[in-house]
C-alpha cells in the first residue's frame, strides 16, 4: 500500500516540487502536469509551489544547443539510458522503443540545476520525468550531496531504519511482506532506498521507486545496521567486517562509476557509512521469527 501525503491536484501553469531525501527538484510548466497523472507511488513526494534556494531546478534547455543523435558521444549505456558527450557537455540520453531518443537532459554544475529537453515529435507520454528519468539524475543529485540509492528494502521501527540490499531475486520482496505481516514499524521502500551522511549521522529514506510489495513512504530514520540477506534453514543474524559491507554493499548500490568526478563523491560516502553502521549477515527464511532477531537491533541492542 502507498502511504498518501501531501495535495493531489496540480496544473501545468503552477510549480510543483518532487522532494526525495529531503532534496527538492523543482518542476515548471510541461515538467508539472496534475499530480493526478503521476503514478501513485509518487503522490506522497510531490508538493505544490517553489521550494526557494536551495532547491534543485529541471530547466527548459535552450533549443540553439539541443542535443542531437548527430553530435552524441556514448560513454556508458545500460538499458534505457545512456550518458555521453555533446558539445563538450555532459549530458543523459533517455530512450525507449526503437531507441529514438524522448529526452535528454544535461546538468549544471553540482546538478543544482539539470536542462530538459523533451522530444521535438511525439516523445513520451506525460509526466515525463518518471523512472528511470528521475533516478537517474538523482544519482548525480546526490553524488553531491552526500547520498546514494541502493537497491534494497527499508524498515522504519522505534524510530530508527535497517536496511536489507540485495539484487534482484535476492529475497527483498519475501522479507518485506514478512515485516508488513508482523504489526511492527513500517516499510519505507520494498525496492530502492537513499541513505544520505549528515555531519557525521547516517539517514536512510524511502523513495517513489517500490518494487512488487508497492511500499514507498516519504519518511526517514537514522540507519541502526545493514543486513545482507540471503537464504537459511532459519533465522540467523552474523555480524560481518566493515570491509565486508563495503563489497558487499557495491553489489547493491547505485554506483555512478561511469562519470569518476560522480564516483569520487559517492565512495567516500560508502566508506563513512560501513565503518560506523553496524553490518550483519542475515539468513531468513518466509517465517515471522526473523522480524524477532531484527527488533533487537532497532532499540539500540543486537
Amino acid at each position: 500500500m502507498i502511504a498518501q501525503a501531501g495535495p493531489a491536484a496540480g496544473s501545468p501553469a503552477e510549480a510543483g516540487a518532487l522532494t526525495i531525501a529531503d532534496l527538492s527538484v523543482e518542476l515548471r510548466g510541461e515538467f508539472c502536469p496534475p499530480f493526478d497523472q503521476w503514478p501513485d507511488s509518487y503522490r506522497p513526494f510531490l508538493s505544490m509551489g517553489s521550494r526557494g534556494r536551495g532547491a534543485v531546478r529541471f530547466l527548459p534547455g535552450d533549443e540553439a544547443v539541443r542535443p542531437s543523435d548527430d553530435g552524441f558521444r556514448s560513454t556508458y549505456q545500460a538499458g534505457a539510458w545512456q550518458a555521453g558527450r555533446h558539445a563538450d557537455r555532459q549530458v543523459y540520453r533517455f530512450h525507449a522503443g526503437e531507441n529514438r531518443p524522448y529526452l535528454w537532459a544535461a546538468p549544471r554544475d553540482r546538478f543544482d540545476a539539470v536542462d530538459i529537453w523533451l522530444a521535438e515529435e511525439g516523445g513520451r507520454q506525460m509526466p515525463p520525468l518518471l523512472h528511470p528519468v528521475d533516478r537517474v539524475l538523482f544519482m548525480g543529485i546526490l553524488a553531491h550531496r552526500a547520498g546514494l540509492i541502493v537497491h534494497s528494502c527499508g524498515w522504519l521501527c522505534n524510530g530508527r531504519a535497517l536496511l536489507f540490499p540485495g539484487v534482484s531475486g535476492a529475497g527483498k520482496t519475501t522479507l518485506c511482506r514478512q515485516l508488513m505481516a508482523s504489526g511492527h514499524g513500517a516499510v519505507l521502500s520494498d525496492d530502492r532506498m537513499v541513505l544520505r551522511d549528515g555531519d557525521g549521522t547516517i539517514r536512510a529514506y524511502g523513495t517513489p521507486w517500490p518494487g512488487d510489495a508497492k511500499q514507498a513512504r516519504n519518511e526517514s530514520a537514522p540507519l541502526a545496521g545493514l543486513c545482507f540477506i540471503e537464504k537459511a534453514d532459519g533465522p540467523r543474524l552474523i555480524p560481518i567486517r566493515p570491509a565486508e559491507a563495503f563489497r558487499r554493499l557495491l553489489e547493491a548500490a547505485s554506483i555512478p562509476w561511469y562519470d569518476a568526478g560522480l564516483r569520487d563523491h559517492v565512495l567516500p560516502v560508502v566508506e563513512r557509512l560501513v565503518s560506523s553502521v553496524p553490518a550483519y549477515r542475515l539468513g531468513f527464511r518466509p517465517d515471522p521469527e526473523v522480524v524477532e532477531i531484527l527488533l533487537p537491533l532497532t532499540e539500540g541492542g543486537g
